[in-house]
């Protein structure tokens, strides 16, 4: 049976790319001896393949070194020049890259990203006005523009020059979404320079513009706070907690402010400053489809300027996990204090790294000390549900999620998710009663939510009960992600179910061009063709659907329809239901040797199917037509009257 799927999507393409790889596998710091045979010596082409054979590999470390050998055999050539450049600030060694960034503005004074990163080492080195200078240089796009010249304007910033700063800001021109990073940054300078109204009257534009942004409302609240008006303060950082996920920063903000406390500003130093720009553009980078890569040189950068910033390292650890490079996340969470605010987040997110990697019971041993902790720890106790249901515990993943639905207020509409993944967790445990009402009390709690309405939906139908209902929340869930080619398969199979082929087809063949590469919907689409007398098609699609890793049940089942077709599975499953027996026998095989003449003239209206059938006896067995005509047969659907056919002895 298929079920709802949830997947995570990247959204937009990035503004552009500088590198080609984003990251790989963690672990000690290595050298090339690491990687070659005892007394072998490296040659400039065997550097360069093993180098990108290591990208291939997504092995950042290896990638750099042999780069970096590759480019001492060759130091001017600018290719090598510019890869080892971006290996080594992809690998966070950004104080490396400096002598190659400055080879690389001698090539090319326009080199951006040299010319950034050198202004970046500068302003580290409190060299503000060279830094303005390096900033200043290079190409530009929308992207490097807004980099270029926030960056400046913290340079400015740090030789008290606020009024040029914030010109530098507030004149630059963009796309749309400048506004957000211009009203920010104008907040923060204005607030290091102690001008507190200019700071209020800009973070007051940037709250309005994104009240979603945590960065932008703790400094909102801060600003608010130390202005006396932490009422304000109060309410937004209030209204934020109940709209987005659990942050431990704001929380402590709000019991500071709570407790009478003066909180201290978001920003005290230009540097700080600036690394909350490099962490601001990274962090947006890293949600853009293909913009994995930069986003990890801006958070690699950012924690250069201001290697105190736990916040730059776990969002530099969510890129890593994001991009699946575990064992690099896992060194980065690693990394936060135990005494930090952060440190638990860090912990959870290792679990969650653990049990990608294959290591559940580490990952479980590691959730089960915070829940020992906290017992009450919702997001520990939903996060070993989620292990435990990818490991198909069932049953104990519906403990842990009904531990964690009693640890937080029901009714809330945020968790609708937990009583989603309850249900799911249930219904796979064969309990339908309990997986039922866990799916309807996660719909009332939030009625549009894609994944709820398809998983209850097409459950029914696949019941064959609430057939009209449960086809209306296909067909919504369709309607809400029409691009998600999980939820259209299952509408396909829903018709198909229904006994609705035509339709069935046509959502199918939707679903295939949607996601091409998973199993069930191509056997699926197989299904449909069968019952619409397309078999070669069938044929096809459930050969494709076996080759894709499917299940152990779902392969015997689709190497039976590729054996005997269709009609026969269907009636040894009925025939299995009441009892009877069935052989290879009553599947279409007569025992007696057919005698068939060598070869056949097709006709007008043939197809192989009935060619098989009628020399045969068995439609099914136009495979073998296939196999011996392969030099005849452009196209098996459409043969053309006339064709001479090889027939092959009959089995």
């Amino acid at each position: 049976m298929t079920t709802s799927r949830a997947r995570r999507l990247r959204q937009a393409a990035a503004g552009f790319a500088l590198l080609a790889l984003a990251t790989g596998p963690a672990h000690a710091e290595k050298t090339l001896s690491d990687y070659l045979p005892d007394d072998l010596e490296t040659t400039l082409s065997g550097s360069y393949l093993a180098a990108l054979s290591a990208t291939r590999a997504a092995d950042v470390d290896a990638a750099t070194l042999f780069f970096e050998d590759a480019l001492s055999q060759d130091p001017d050539n600018p290719m090598l020049l510019d890869r080892t450049f971006s290996m080594l600030l992809v690998n966070g060694r950004i104080q490396e890259s400096l002598p190659i960034a400055e080879r690389l503005i001698l090539s090319s004074d326009a080199n951006r990203m040299g010319q950034i990163v050198l202004g970046i080492q500068a302003l580290k080195d409190k060299n503000y006005r060279e830094s303005s200078t390096r900033l200043a240089k290079g190409d530009r796009g929308p992207l490097a523009n807004v980099t270029a010249s926030l960056l400046a304007a913290w340079a400015a910033q740090g030789q008290n020059e606020t009024d040029a700063a914030l010109k530098i800001v507030d004149t630059m021109n963009g796309p749309e979404w400048y506004g957000t990073f211009k009203n920010f940054n104008m907040a923060l300078i204005a607030d290091v320079a102690g001008r507190q109204d200019a700071a209020l009257a800009s973070i007051d534009k940037a709250y309005q513009t994104d009240s979603a942004s945590m960065r932008i409302v703790e400094a909102y609240a801060r600003l608010k706070a130390r202005a006396g008006k932490k009422d304000e303060a109060l309410k937004a950082l209030d209204t934020y907690t109940k709209t987005s996920p659990a942050q431990p920063l704001i929380q402590k903000l709000a019991d500071e402010i709570k407790a009478g406390k003066t909180p201290a500003p978001l920003i005290t130093t230009v540097q700080q400053g600036a690394a909350e720009v490099l962490y601001g553009i990274g962090s947006a980078l890293s949600t853009e489809k293909g913009g994995d890569e930069l986003g990890t040189v801006y958070l690699q950068l950012g924690r250069y300027l201001d290697p105190k910033s736990d916040l730059i390292t776990m969002a530099l650890g969510d890129l890593l996990q994001g991009a699946q490079q575990f064992d690099r996340s896992i060194a980065i969470f690693q990394q936060i204090p135990k005494a930090s605010p952060l440190r638990r987040a860090a912990e959870m997110q290792i679990a969650v790294d653990l049990d990608a990697l294959g290591r559940s019971d580490d990952a479980i041993r590691q959730l089960k000390r915070l829940v020992a902790a906290n017992p009450k720890d919702f997001e520990a106790l939903t996060s070993l549900g989620t292990i435990y249901r990818g490991n198909k515990r069932f049953l104990e993943s519906a403990d842990m999620y009904s531990k964690a639905i009693a640890a937080i207020d029901p009714s809330d509409p945020r968790n609708w998710l937990l009583y989603y993944f309850r249900g799911v967790a249930y219904e796979q445990a064969g309990d339908w009663e309990k997986a039922e009402a866990d799916l309807l009390q996660s719909l009332k709690l939030s009625p549009n939510e894609p994944q709820v309405l398809n998983y209850l939906g097409y459950s029914w139908v696949d019941k064959s009960i609430n057939l009209d209902r449960g086809m209306a929340m296909i067909k919504k869930a369709v309607d809400l992600k029409p691009d998600d080619g999980y939820i259209v398969d299952s509408l396909g199979w829903a018709y198909y179910r229904t006994g609705h082929y035509d339709e069935a087809v046509g959502q199918l063949e939707r679903a295939i061009a949607l996601k091409s590469d998973d199993s069930t919907i191509n056997d699926h689409l197989g299904d449909a063709y069968w019952k619409v007398g397309r078999k070669l098609e069938a044929t096809f699609q459930w050969a494709h659907a076996r080759d894709m890793d499917p299940t152990p049940a779902a392969k015997e089942r689709i190497l039976a329809k590729l054996a005997h077709g269709l009609d026969k599975v269907e009636e040894s499953k009925v025939a299995s239901a009441t009892g009877n027996t069935v052989t290879d026998a009553t599947m279409g095989a007569d025992q007696t040797p057919v005698t068939v003449p060598g070869s056949v003239t097709v006709g007008e209206g043939d197809s192989l199917w009935k060619i098989a059938l009628r020399l045969y006896g068995n439609g099914e067995l136009y495979q073998k037509l296939i196999e011996a005509n392969r030099g005849k047969l452009r196209n098996p659907n459409r043969i053309v009257p006339g064709t001479v056919l090889e027939v092959p002895p009959a089995p």
